[in-house]
């Protein structure tokens, strides 16, 4: 997962300590702690520490570090060499380390262990979110040490003890840096830990026993402070230890004085003298210093460091130690004194040095003269002359030649000074040159994929049809003639495309009109279709300056009381014809009005006739669905006002009426159907009296809702009475004591509405009319409005059911008015998504179009209509990338874009996918309107669009609106431990399992300290909050008179004679939660504030109720939903984020009501006796039928007359699921016949198609009402279950993320069932965010089932993660970006593109890469194409272009596919497919699963004899993907480019200094005035060093010793930012990380077995067709290339081009598997071996000759081009035979 964008987000996390300190210390290019060098570099281990923790700050995490002492045993343990010195190393540096990490700014807290008193205090307060450590996967092989086993299984045994305490674990040594992203492995909590008693006994037993064999730490105490001059405490207490514990030598105590010399001189030695190479050693002195001097001074130092303290971080150098140990060995200036060899300032540190070890000076044992160590160290001198010299450094920076107009302007300010320009010659040969050495390679054979051929990308990606011919017009190709791939057409063959065509339009065309009958609109209602006339005008026709064309339909009158007001004007005059037309008007509506009373008063004496009120109220709420009459304003006051007359009959009536609930109920009944009687507006004087008198009466007399003020609607004139005699209420004299003293307010009506009324209140936001919609929009939804009316760019940001949808659809109506080819797309990131909307459009849209269409949808695997022939084009990311990106629509296609609309835009910052919604908004070259609920960082991420939008020239604006318009309520169930009985729906929900209110700051008692912005308060919690407030100030007075002015009655006093608004709400919640705020920052606040505001809110919640089972889960859900159709809160969507999950949740659904129904059919009499009558009916039909063929003979002739109705019995199904034990919504227009129907095309799915059968349990879901709906199941059955939920027949829906994002699906509740690591802060509110859509439901229910309350509480809190971005300019996008210029002929649309992006400042959302940089970027990586023969010296793609552009996605593997073409890798394997086909096909596959099917498997798998050890006995499979071969491996080897890092730091780093350490800002010195003999000695041998950092060059590190782009990115010096994804290198396909590879589809391709992939591969039943699928699709892509790269390279009399137009509209409505799977049919013979060339004679009759064909030719080609190789000719076959077998072994396991 991304740790940032995807889980954590912006909750504070751990990261332990000593993971940090063992990837430092076993980085393999840090010399320290490594037996084979006695180096100690510090400042090199500093840095990476440094460096590795600023990675966690630049991306603006929220964590801290924690130290575990009982992990301090993993950080000494670096290998199996557990010598002293390696121990005494690490754990020197570990202390240094650690105290360094101590002196930042970031908060550092050390533990014993995971448990104790601390660290549940800790957790308790600060509540981590995950603790990220090391998992051990680096030691725990196979045929690993035991040492190695023992720091695994104490690594391990950490993970357990976190997890078993309840918090998540994250892989640290798995953790990858990705642009903006951290990526690692998350490790959820195990439900079922803290119960495995043996196993934790266990555990704990062998923790003990590994603890005793690794390296122990050592413990120190503190010693009493000493104060000392001239040198620091803590040496002074490592040299008094040193020499205590060692005996007098005068070599060992020599070594030691030069020791203390090189930290006293270090201060003074410049950071780049200080990169030294390793130093040769006398073997002797070697030895000692490793077994006997060294460890005694590190562990010395250690003391010292533990007890004495240090101001400053400590500074040690080995290489510099060890290189004055030489020089004074090899005594070569023995009169030479201190201030010659060290400088004058050192002498002088060193004599400061001396006075304060006096003691040690004077035992004899430590002297500093140059003359007595040089005769103590004099029997090690060592001749260095004698040791070899490492090898000098090679580094070419030769650039190949490049020029294109629009480049060379770009890359003109980084013009590189080693680019040259050789002759043509030079030119054409270095095309072809080494990445490696810039030569041609000597040992490569002609015929490998060499020819250069310009390539024009103006086909199809998968298969061989031009895209310029679909914008022609299409022609009736006529039987006989020929297509345009030179094939005659038959008959047959064309009356089989016209057939095939026609069914699908009309099946597609009935799902899609299926699908939209069932969308409605804001309210609920059916959507109605906006029919708009052609407008005969072309978009390069109309003025840029031209407004859109707004829309004329005028607001619905009775939408709003404010579109009524008019201003106070004297009304115009009429002329004669108007009068008369208002004359009309009045009577037709006289005359309606009229109809009315008689329809209402004939509806009034049938009330009357009524003997209960409760079957008067049933009645009237009849009446009020009548849809078509309620659309009469004075019918529907009627309806109303006789609703408060009933209401009030029913409270006088009500035994309980006195009670405060019961009086709260009536009072919010009567107080609603007033204010709905207000908006309706014709209520008359003596309606208006009746009203306020019963207002009056309940203490609400100053009200002002139905005042005279109150405008009528003069449409119809007002009767002057009411049409009934209303119940009396209340004296008339009001002086006298009241008639009922029940009918009044239960409290202050400010507090009533607040408690009671809040769901009810008024929640528009500054709403006004606006002409150009249908309804009232808000202030905000009007500025939106005014954007698009302006042709602004647009980024709208506001939440769920806030009212976004309508944006859209107005942007698409303004272009279907402009213009008849106006282009609007819309980009939607889920296909369920792209479903809905296209439904959505269908409804809503019609135009009289001419060749096109009014939409169009597109995605990967399906494509309705022609993109290029609509005006509304609705498409997922990945497929409009490749459309702004294709040469030949640039022309066409691009100019006519009025608007690309980016739905859940925030999808940018998605691990996967991300970087095409960057090429998205990069590219766009028209406005822009993004949408979205969940942005994190709002303004950082406008800032960054405005900034691309005004370079492509668009104005920009910033639209929020942060609340919602439905409030959200929060609940959780409780949950019986025991089984419950099921008794069907009519049965009362038992009372074990019952909802539990979760008040929104309830999460103070879990400890959260901020509270997000959309942790929004119903009225009715903003009350509750107060008075828990008011409890817990008690007598502090302060606190008292704040609170004093948040008194409800204070507070709204101005709204005093109107109902609050909710504005006013969110005014009151601003002020509570900000004094809320203000007491948090108390001292003690949690414990004395917090908390038992928390706790008062939190009733009935228990904090300590264990993780359910999911067995527990499974048998409480019926019962769950139980209650929640009791109470009216179905339908609902059950969220899980496991597919099994959610399959076996409904299966278990399914079989409870099924087993509940057989035990009541067996236990009731009537049902019994029922059956009985049925049986005996079905015994006797022969004889009804027999009697029924007799009367039907006597019957005359020409007799039609009916034989009576049906009997019951014809219509009984026994099997049919009751309704009592049933979901499905009996009130659906859903009948029996349409569900069989369906039923059976699920069950029958046509054999062209990818759909797999629907499962019979899912089928039995289906009929009561239930259904699952994730990534796995077919399309057809997802359309038909979100058809069927939206005509309410489906009532409950269980699935994963598919439906979070914007479907079309309103619910009344969203249940989330149990926890999951995907439960995370964006899902959560996108999930949530379904329930309480605007206009349908005034609050939604969000229910938490089986998750504990504390993290019910964290979800609640976590904020919406920022938004990061990635590095869109890859290689790939390079090489296409040359494409699209070239291949459109230089368009203005391509130019613009380019210039716009490689002009802004800031290309990605939160990149630290400057322009200068992504410019040096772009160069290298277009020299890398120039030398991969991808690119001409003109940026002309050439003809491999396809290989690598269509295969975009998998990026660096497409390249590294170039590279084993063209280096003849492929070519060997393919060269014996005539020979040995079988074991040719097998290694082909292996080595492109190599590069296009990689799953990784975990480390365990890596080690000797793994295999046998895991894989199942009689397994097919072999499970490891066998490496790559030493041929492949060699060639990938050589293609890592790490050239351009140095290049840019060369030409514009060279003068900046690289001399601070990343997070503490530490400055070492550049330079030194040092003039010592020892600093010239070391100056001409330092490392000089551009692109890596000087800190890193300290263990002599230089820029050529990087083998991997993963070094190379981690090694950089400041000021340069490198991307290791962005970069060309293969460090994963190499395997450098030791990891090995599934052989899923290298076993799939040998056995095909799906069960053996799923038990043995371990690939998830649900992902097995998708991966099995996307290989396949490259597959078909790689075949598709060479196809390209043949036909090239080929002459043109042996190639058949594309097919006919007539061909490409037949494959409208199909998917894209289905599309390749007919191609691949008919590029095979049409028998076994040999096919028919058809031809014609003069007779008109046609003959056939057959020709033999080598296996593999295809169609295209039947045999072997000209000009092409063997070699070429058998790559090709090979991949094509390959290809038609694994699809044959893939269709047939979907067929």
């Amino acid at each position: 997962m991304d740790l940032v964008g995807d889980y954590v987000g912006k909750e504070l996390f751990l990261i332990d300590g000593d993971a940090i300190c063992q990837q430092v210390l076993n980085d393999p290019v840090l010399a320290l702690g490594k037996s084979q060098d006695c180096s100690f570099q510090l400042l090199h281990a500093v840095w990476s520490a440094e460096k590795l923790v600023s990675e966690f700050v630049n991306r603006r995490c929220n964590f801290e570090i924690a130290f575990f002492e009982c992990n301090e045993h993993l950080t000494l343990y670096g290998g199996d060499d557990t010598s002293s010195f390696v121990v005494s190393s690490r754990r020197l540096a570990r202390t240094i380390l650690k105290s360094h990490l101590e002196q930042l700014e970031i908060p550092v807290t050390t533990f014993k262990a995971p448990a104790g008193k601390e660290w549940k205090e800790f957790v308790d307060s600060k509540k981590p979110m995950c603790v990220l450590c090391n998992d051990g996967s680096h030691l725990a092989t196979v045929d690993c040490s035991d040492l190695a086993c023992n720091a695994a299984l104490l690594q391990r045994t950490f993970i357990f003890t976190m997890l078993s305490k309840g918090v998540t674990v994250v892989s640290f040594d798995a953790t990858e840096f990705r642009g903006s992203k951290i990526i690692s492995w998350v490790y959820e909590k195990n439900r079922l830990l803290t119960r495995r008693r043996k196993l934790v006994e266990f555990i704990i037993a062998c923790q003990r026993e590994a603890m005793s064999n690794l390296p122990v730490p050592k413990r120190y105490q503190s010693a009493a402070p000493i104060t000392t001059e001239g040198i620091e405490r803590w040496l002074q207490t490592a040299t008094d230890e040193y020499f205590e514990t060692s005996p007098v030598e005068s070599s060992t105590d020599a070594i030691f004085a030069v020791f203390l010399l090189h930290l006293i001189l270090l201060p003074y030695v410049s950071i780049g003298v200080r990169s030294q190479k390793p130093v040769n050693l006398h073997p002797e002195l070697k030895s000692t210093l490793q077994t006997e001097v060294m460890p005694k001074i590190f562990d010395a130092l250690n003391q010292g460091l533990m007890t004495g303290g240090n101001k400053r971080r400590p500074d040690i150098d080995g290489r510099i130690f060890l290189n004055l140990l030489g020089v004074l060995a090899r005594n070569s200036s023995p009169n030479e004194d201190l201030a010659a060899l060290l400088g004058h300032d050192t002498a002088v540190a060193v004599g400061l040095a001396a006075g304060s070890l006096h003691q040690h000076v004077e035992a004899g044992r430590l002297s500093f003269s140059p003359a007595v160590l040089s005769v103590a160290l004099g029997k090690w001198n060592y001749d260095e002359a004698t040791s070899t010299p490492p090898p000098p450094d090679k580094f070419i920076t030769t650039l190949l030649p490049f020029h294109n107009d629009v480049f060379d302007e770009c890359l003109r300010p980084i013009h590189i000074a080693s680019e040259v320009v050789p002759s043509e010659t030079a030119s054409q040969s270095s095309n072809r040159s080494s990445v490696v050495d810039n030569t041609e390679l000597s040992n490569k054979p002609e015929g490998w994929f060499a020819n250069s051929t310009t390539f024009i990308d103006d086909q199809h990606w998968h298969n061989n049809r031009k895209i310029a011919a679909s914008f022609k017009e299409n022609k009736l190709v006529l039987y006989g003639e020929k297509g345009e791939n030179n094939r005659i057409l038959s008959k047959k063959r064309l009356a089989w495309m016209r057939k095939d065509q026609e069914i699908r339009n009309q099946k597609l065309m009935k799902d899609i009109h299926r699908s939209a009958s069932t969308l409605t609109g804001a309210k609920g209602a059916p959507l109605q279709r906006l029919v708009i006339p052609a407008t005969k005008i072309s978009i390069r026709t109309l003025s840029t300056n031209k407004p859109p064309t707004q829309r004329s339909n005028p607001p619905t009158p009775q939408e709003h009381p404010k579109a009524r007001k008019e201003p106070k004007s004297k009304e115009p005059k009429l002329n004669s014809t108007e009068r008369l037309r208002q004359q009309i008007k009045n009577e037709k509506a006289t005359k309606l009005l009229s109809a009315s009373e008689t329809w209402w008063k004939q509806q009034l004496s049938q009330i009357a006739t009524l003997q209960t009120l409760e079957r008067k109220v049933e009645y009237l709420h009849g009446i009020q669905r009548n849809v078509k009459r309620m659309e009469d304003p004075w019918l529907r006051t009627q309806t109303l006002l006789h609703q408060i007359h009933l209401s009030v009959s029913q409270w006088i009536a009500d035994g309980e009426r006195g009670e405060a609930p019961v009086q709260a109920r009536y009072c919010v009944e009567i107080l609603r159907t007033a204010s709905q009687i207000h908006s309706v507006g014709v209520a008359s004087d003596d309606e208006k009296a009746f009203i306020h008198s019963l207002l009056e009466t309940l203490g609400l007399s100053n009200l002002d809702i139905l005042r005279q003020s109150s405008i009528p609607n003069t449409s119809k004139p007002p009767k002057k009475s009411l049409t009934f005699q209303p119940v009396r209420f209340a004296h008339r004299d009001r002086t006298k004591p009241p008639l009922y003293p029940f009918i009044r307010l239960p409290s202050h009506p400010i507090e009533f509405q607040l408690e009671h009324y809040g769901v009810y209140i008024d929640r528009s936001m500054d709403g006004q009319a606006d002409a150009r919609v249908s309804f009232v929009p808000d202030a905000w939804q009007r500025n939106v409005l005014d954007s698009l009316d302006k042709r602004e760019s647009v980024l709208v940001v506001a939440p769920t059911s806030a009212g976004k949808t309508f944006i859209a659809y107005y942007a698409m109506e303004q272009v279907l008015r402009e213009s008849d080819d106006g282009v609007l797309v819309y980009v939607a990131p889920t296909k369920p998504l792209v479903n809905q909307v296209v439904g959505e459009i269908s409804a809503r849209f019609g135009k009289a179009m001419g060749t096109g269409t009014v939409w169009a949808a597109h995605y990967r695997d399906w494509r309705v209509h022609k993109p290029h022939k609509c005006q509304i084009l609705v498409t997922v990311p990945e497929m409009l990338a490749i459309m702004l990106l294709s040469p030949v629509l640039a022309a066409e296609w691009l100019p006519r874009l009025r608007w690309i609309v980016l739905d859940e835009i925030h999808s940018i910052g998605q691990q996967e996918g991300g970087a095409v919604w960057e090429q998205l908004v990069l590219f766009a070259p028209c406005p822009i309107i993004g949408l979205s609920a969940t942005i994190g960082n709002p303004e950082e991420f406008s800032q960054w669009l405005e900034s691309v939008q005004e370079q492509h020239g668009f104005k920009y604006a910033l639209i929020q609106h942060k609340h919602r318009y439905s409030h959200l309520r929060k609940f959780t169930y409780t949950m019986s431990r025991e089984p419950i009985e099921f008794n069907g729906f009519s049965s009362t929900p038992s009372s074990r399992v019952k909802p539990i209110y979760i008040h929104p700051m309830a999460v103070l008692v879990s400890g959260a300290h901020t509270i997000p912005e959309d942790l929004a308060l119903e009225s009715g919690d903003c009350l509750t909050l107060f008075r828990a407030m008011l409890k817990v100030a008690g007598q502090c007075s302060e606190k008292l008179n704040q609170l004093a002015k948040l008194d409800p009655r204070i507070f709204f006093a101005q709204s005093h004679g109107r109902l609050l608004t909710q504005r006013d709400v969110f005014q009151y919640e601003a002020e509570l939660k900000s004094l809320l705020d203000d007491w948090s920052k108390e001292a003690g606040a949690y414990t004395n504030i917090l908390r038992p505001i928390g706790e008062a809110l939190s009733e009935g919640h228990d904090l300590s109720e264990p993780m359910p089972t999911r067995e527990q889960i499974y048998h409480n859900l019926i019962h769950l939903l139980h209650d929640l159709q009791h109470r009216g809160n179905l339908p609902a969507i059950l969220f899980n984020f496991d597919r099994s999950d959610c399959e076996h949740m409904a299966f278990h659904l399914v079989e409870t009501l099924k087993s509940a129904e057989t035990r009541w059919k067996q236990s009731n009499p009537q049902w019994q006796n029922k059956l009985n009558k049925w049986e005996a009916w079905v015994a006797t039909s022969k004889q009804r039928q027999r009697v029924a063929e007799r009367l039907k003979k006597n019957k005359p002739q020409g007799d039609e007359t009916l034989d009576g109705s049906r009997s019951w019995e014809e219509t009984f199904d026994p099997e049919e699921a009751l309704p009592e034990f049933s979901f499905a919504g009996p009130w659906s227009s859903y009948s029996k016949a349409e569900m069989e129907r369906d039923i059976y095309d699920l069950q029958n799915p046509p054999i062209y198609t990818s759909s797999k059968p629907v499962k019979d349990w899912q089928i039995r879901a289906l009929k009561v009402g239930i259904a699952v709906h994730h990534a796995g199941m077919s399309r057809e059955y997802r359309t038909l279950i979100e058809s069927l939920f939206r005509i309410g027949f489906i009532r409950v829906v269980i699935a994963t993320g598919t439906l979070a994002m914007g479907i079309n699906m309103p619910i009344k509740s969203s249940i989330f069932i149990g926890d999951s690591v995907f439960l995370t802060a964006l899902t959560y509110r996108q999930c949530a965010g379904r329930a309480g859509r605007r206009g349908m439901d005034l609050l939604g229910n969000v229910v938490f089932y089986g998750i504990p309350i504390e993290r019910i509480h964290r979800i609640m809190t976590s904020k919406v993660p920022p938004l990061t971005g990635n590095m869109p300019l890859t290689t790939t996008l390079s090489l296409r970006l040359c494409s699209l210029l070239h291949g459109s002929e230089y368009a203005a649309s391509a130019v613009n593109a380019v210039n716009s992006i490689l002009r802004l400042p800031q290309l990605s959302l939160c990149s630290e890469v400057g322009r200068d940089e992504l410019l040096h970027h772009l160069r290298f990586s277009i020299d890398y194409l120039r030398r991969t023969n991808l690119l001409s010296v003109k940026g002309e793609p050439l003809i491999m272009f396809p290989l690598v552009a269509h295969l975009y996605h998998t990026e660096p593997f497409n390249l590294a596919l170039v590279a084993l073409l063209q280096h003849g890798v492929i070519h060997r394997i393919c060269d014996s497919i005539d020979l040995n086909p079988i074991d040719t096909k097998r290694n082909l596959i292996g080595l492109l699963s190599h590069l296009f099917a990689r799953r990784s498997l975990p480390r365990l798998f890596s080690g000797k004899g793994a295999l046998e050890r895991l894989r199942p006995p009689k397994s097919p499979s072999q499970i490891l993907l066998p490496p790559l071969s030493p041929d492949a491996y060699r060639v990938i080897s050589g293609h890592n480019s790490l050239t351009y890092a140095r290049s840019f730091a060369t030409r514009y780093l060279s003068d900046t200094p690289d001399n601070l350490l990343p997070l503490s800002k530490e400055k070492l010195p550049t330079s030194t005035d040092q003039e010592g003999s020892f600093i010239s000695f070391l100056r001409p041998r330092a490392n000089r060093v551009s692109a890596t950092s000087s800190f890193v060059a300290n263990s002599g590190v230089t820029d050529t010793s990087l083998e991997t782009v993963a070094d190379l990115a981690r090694t950089t010096r400041a000021g340069l930012h490198l991307d290791r994804n962005a970069i060309p290198g293969f460090d994963n396909l190499l395997a450098l990380d030791g990891r090995v590879l599934n052989a899923y589809i290298l076993d799939y391709f040998n056995h095909g077995q799906i069960e053996a992939l799923t038990r043995d591969n371990r690939v998830r039943q649900n992902d097995v067709w998708f991966a099995l699928k996307e290989f396949s699709l490259a597959l078909a892509t790689l075949q598709t290339g060479l196809e390209h790269y043949l036909k090239a390279a080929a002459s043109s009399t042996s190639v058949n081009e594309e097919s006919s137009d007539e061909e490409e509209d037949s494959e409208e409505g199909k998917d894209e598997w289905e599309t390749e799977s007919e191609a691949e049919t008919q590029s095979e013979p049409e028998t076994g071996t040999g096919a028919g060339t058809q031809t014609w004679t003069n007779t008109g009759t046609m003959k056939t000759k057959t020709r033999r064909f080598e296996p593999g030719a295809t169609r295209i080609f039947p045999v072997k081009p000209e000009n092409i190789t063997d070699g070429d000719w058998k790559v090709y076959r090979a991949v094509v035979l390959t290809g038609r077998e694994f699809q044959a072994k893939f269709r047939a396991m979907w067929a």
